[in-house]
């Protein structure tokens, strides 16, 4: 028997490898069962939770990554000036020549930072498919993100942005959330973690589809009335 930390860790290898923008839950879990040798039909719902977590995390590191380079980089910044205020003071000659220096640094840290940019802008275009894949958002999740329709990943990423925006990680443990009235609305409870709160975040992601469904479905109903209602007024 396959012990559920054997899945995760396994989950969590092929994800790391694999391209988000073309993998799915249903191809991580045929992957696990191929790996396993075992028929995962009837934990579909466990993946998907370990999948939304790994995402989670995944965005969380990002955060944090991102936090320790701005410091940095301020950081490097304070050096940097109190080092030209120094060189200053010995010579002019050498100020200037370091200023252009610096000046032709920044050009060519900013030649590429631009390709890259966009480098990523082209990526974002491609994008939809996998966990990517846009979908259809509850009213309540659309009241908070703002938008009708949204890639479960980036609800993940806009839900983890507002609660950082509002600081409302309990201090004593950040996995714990405390629910202003938007998140209250969403989840119904006062406080919730992080688990909880991607098992309750499926309820408000619908594939794009399930509305055009509805709607066909409405049509055929209404035309399938009218039929009936013209035989019941031609027999009359």
């Amino acid at each position: 028997m396959v012990s559920e930390s054997e899945l995760i860790a396994r989950l969590r290898e092929f994800l790391k490898e694999s391209d988000l923008n073309t993998t799915t839950t249903a191809i991580v879990r045929r992957r696990l069962e191929e790996d396993f040798g075992i028929d995962l039909s009837e934990r579909k719902k466990f993946i998907r939770e370990q999948v939304d977590l790994y995402l989670q995390s995944q965005f969380e590191n990002a955060e944090e990554e991102e936090e320790q380079e701005l410091e940095e980089d301020d950081e490097n910044n304070e050096e940097d000036d109190q080092t030209g205020m120094i060189k200053s003071e010995e010579t002019d000659d050498s100020y200037s020549n370091e200023e252009d220096e610096e000046s032709a640094k920044a050009r060519n840290r900013r030649a590429p930072a631009k390709k890259g940019s966009n480098r990523v802008n082209s990526e974002d275009k491609k994008k939809g498919g996998g966990f990517n894949k846009v979908c259809r958002l509850s009213p309540q999740l659309q009241e908070l993100v703002g938008v009708p329709a949204l890639a479960r990943t980036e609800v993940v990423k806009q839900i983890w942005a507002y609660i950082r925006e509002k600081n409302l990680q309990d201090p004593d443990n950040k996995k714990n959330i405390i629910c202003d009235e938007p998140l209250r609305a969403l989840f119904g409870v006062h406080s919730i973690d992080m688990f909880q709160m991607n098992k309750a975040l499926s309820k408000h992601i619908w594939p794009l589809d399930s509305d055009e469904v509805i709607s066909v479905k409405s049509s055929e109903n209404e035309k399938q009335l009218k039929r009936e209602r013209e035989e019941v007024e031609s027999g009359n």
